[in-house]
């Protein structure tokens, strides 16, 4: 975290057997730094949120079985933000899955068809989450709902809520509205940029097709609320959204 630490100009290979801790080694090293990163930004325009941390892997089942130990961290995070907004920001931690479509959905008109069949019983949990990180309730079709401006709608979602349904857990909808801070449609991610991306490589082949994976590395020309806006949104920033630089 100093600058100007003599050990910045060293760099260290270090070896891990298998069972050695390397999960909690870097997921760590992520807190950390996400911590970090709200505290020196408090008084920037763009507040120290936007992708801060991306692991990538190869293997789509390994990513998926990751999300639940990440999960388990933002919820942590988001649990001490929560009582310490001045110092860690208004704006939640996040975690966001960016994997192909053979495993969560990519299109919010997509997921919605899928959230409204499970909650009818036609269906699967469409959510690469099966339980709460948190507490380790199993999630239900009551855990799932679509939103608009953070408001309930049957059509035209913006974002997919999951939250427990342990009423007794902090990250059930009725102890706070956002429930747990996971994100797994490509839209919703592009949209909030959630503060620690997991993706696989065959979503990185795709950045040089799609102009708004360049969010995810900082091409933004303002957020509103938590929608962050680039050129590909328009030109003019709707009335009452922050100005940011390229670069965040």
């Amino acid at each position: 975290a100093d600058p100007t630490h003599p050990d910045r100009d060293c760099a260290e290979l270090i070896f891990f057997p298998t069972g050695g801790g390397k999960t909690e080694a870097y997921l760590g090293v992520i807190a950390f730094t996400l911590a970090l990163r709200r505290l020196r930004a408090r008084n920037e325009a763009h507040a120290g949120l936007g992708v801060a941390v991306i692991l990538r892997y190869t293997l789509r089942l390994l990513t998926l079985d990751q999300l639940g130990r990440a999960a388990t961290l933002v919820c942590a995070l988001e649990s001490l933000r929560r009582k310490a907004p001045a110092r860690l920001g208004n704006d939640r931690f996040s975690v966001g899955l960016w994997v192909g479509s053979s495993a969560t959905s990519n299109t919010m008109a997509q997921v919605q068809k899928e959230v409204t069949q499970f909650q009818t019983g036609s269906r699967s949990n469409p959510s690469p989450l099966t339980d709460c990180p948190w507490c380790g309730t199993e999630l239900t079709p009551g855990s799932l709902s679509l939103l608009t401006d953070g408001k309930p709608t049957a059509r035209g979602a913006e974002e997919v809520r999951v939250a427990c349904p342990n009423d007794e857990c902090e990250f059930c909808a009725a102890n706070h509205s956002e429930g747990i801070p996971v994100l797994f449609v490509d839209e919703h991610v592009y949209r909030e940029l959630p503060s620690f991306l997991i993706g696989t490589v065959d979503k990185f082949a795709m950045v040089p097709w799609r102009g708004e994976t360049g969010k995810l590395f900082g091409k933004v020309t303002g957020r509103s609320g938590r929608r962050f806006l680039n050129r590909t949104d328009g030109d003019k920033l709707p009335k009452g959204a922050t100005p940011l630089p390229n670069g965040l």
